[in-house]
């Protein structure tokens, strides 16, 4: 097994070696985006997709859980009924989000993991609140149209993540493990 002094050097020792592969394997192509550009691709990339998963943690028990999202720019908002991913976070508002594209074969590999802080708001918050739920867009949800989510609606809270950190991967486009910059 291999034994890494820190994160940074267990990152940096993957990045090398997902380089050597790209190139040489797949004869892929590295390539280096500007910052403002890179920015773009992710936010591209978030609003294409709705599902990630997002991972709390509070007493030294991690939790991953699959939701649905919405984004706007990098912020993104989760509809949640709450449950143990809430109260993870009143614990320890650290997360984790991670995003992942079609698979159809190693070289359509896409994806992105978000560090950040997240925060509960609830409907007592009504400025905050109606800022989000106009983000997250519920009425033109078809997966909605059958439940009275007015009804529903009064027991949920929105989360509200903001990165602090974003690496992102996308083989098709030749970007490796490129940090966002924030």
């Amino acid at each position: 097994m291999m034994k890494y002094a820190s994160m940074k050097e267990a990152e940096k020792d993957f990045n090398d070696k997902l380089k050597t592969d790209f190139t040489n394997l797949l004869q892929g192509t590295i390539r280096e985006f500007s910052g403002d550009e890179l920015r773009t691709r992710v936010e591209k990339f978030l609003s294409n997709n709705c599902i990630g998963t997002l991972a709390t943690c509070s007493d030294n028990i991690p939790r991953a859980t699959p939701v649905r999202y919405r984004s706007r720019g990098l912020t993104l908002y989760v509809l949640t009924e709450g449950g143990g991913k809430v109260y993870n976070i009143q614990c320890n508002a650290d997360v984790g989000f991670s995003v992942y594209g079609n698979y159809s074969g190693f070289k359509t590999v896409r994806g992105l993991q978000i560090w950040g802080q997240a925060q509960i708001i609830d409907r007592r918050d009504e400025t905050a609140y109606k800022e989000a739920y106009a983000v997250l867009n519920l009425d033109e949800r078809a997966d909605l149209q059958d439940i009275q989510l007015e009804e529903v609606q009064s027991e949920m809270a929105i989360l509200k993540i903001v990165p602090d950190r974003i690496r992102f991967l996308s083989l098709p486009q030749g970007i490796l493990n490129s940090e966002v910059p924030l």
